[in-house]
């Protein structure tokens, strides 16, 4: 295995952590098994009793959940699972350079 590999294989086991996490907070915000959840589900439709308020206060949860501040501009791009996943890594990736 070479080292590509390995931060390869280790950059797809951080996804996984963080994806998991993800959906653990979606479910534990909305009370409900959100197990069903792949990187491809649409939040909004996906959630059941998902409204624009609910997705407001979703986002506020989770920057607690992970320590990010969700942008007002980017909210509007946040439409499936990756997309949040992106973000919140992006995010903490950028926090972690800027310590």
């Amino acid at each position: 295995m070479t080292m590509g590999e390995a931060h390869t294989m280790h950059d797809e086991k951080q996804d996984l952590e963080l994806f998991d996490k993800l959906v653990a907070h979606i479910g534990e915000f909305v009370e409900r098994d959100v197990s069903h959840l792949t990187p491809q589900s649409h939040v909004n439709n996906s959630v059941e009793g998902m409204s624009s308020l609910k997705m407001i206060e979703l986002l506020l949860y989770l920057e607690d959940c992970f320590g990010v501040d969700f942008e007002e501009s980017a909210m509007d791009n946040l439409e499936t699972m990756q997309d949040l996943e992106d973000y919140i890594r992006q995010t903490l990736d950028a926090s972690r350079q800027q310590a």
